[in-house]
């Protein structure tokens, strides 16, 4: 069985790798523009850029699955809109956003066992 911790390490590392490769500003379903704002000195950083649509299109799906799952989770951390978690980014460091990416992924594992979640070594 697949942890969670590996999905997660897996979907950043493919979503970064596309989001290097393509070097472009992707739009989500909703027609949200990954960039900053033509005045801020960090958006013209891919690096920055990039991570901050990972860390804003995980954040999402964790936030759906908080919903989905009926979990109850509340917050700014718990927020459904992109633009939210992407605007929060650029001026997080890589530790606050490995930390709030945890703490979400910790929260729902907690939910998913009490719903009944199990562990092989048992």
């Amino acid at each position: 069985m697949l942890s969670l911790r590996f999905i997660m390490a897996t979907t950043i590392i493919a979503a970064t790798a596309g989001a290097a490769a393509a070097q472009t500003i992707r739009l989500d379903d909703r027609g949200f523009t990954f960039r900053f704002s033509k005045d801020d000195r960090r958006g013209d950083v891919e690096g920055k850029r990039a991570s901050c649509e990972v860390y804003a299109r995980i954040a999402q799906v964790q936030s759906d699955a908080n919903d989905r799952y009926r979990c109850g989770f509340r917050g700014p951390q718990w927020n459904h809109d992109l633009g939210v978690h992407f605007r929060w980014c650029r001026w997080a460091s890589r530790g606050d956003l490995a930390r709030d990416q945890l703490f979400r992924s910790q929260q729902l594992q907690a939910c998913f066992n009490r719903l009944g979640d199990f562990d092989d070594r048992r």
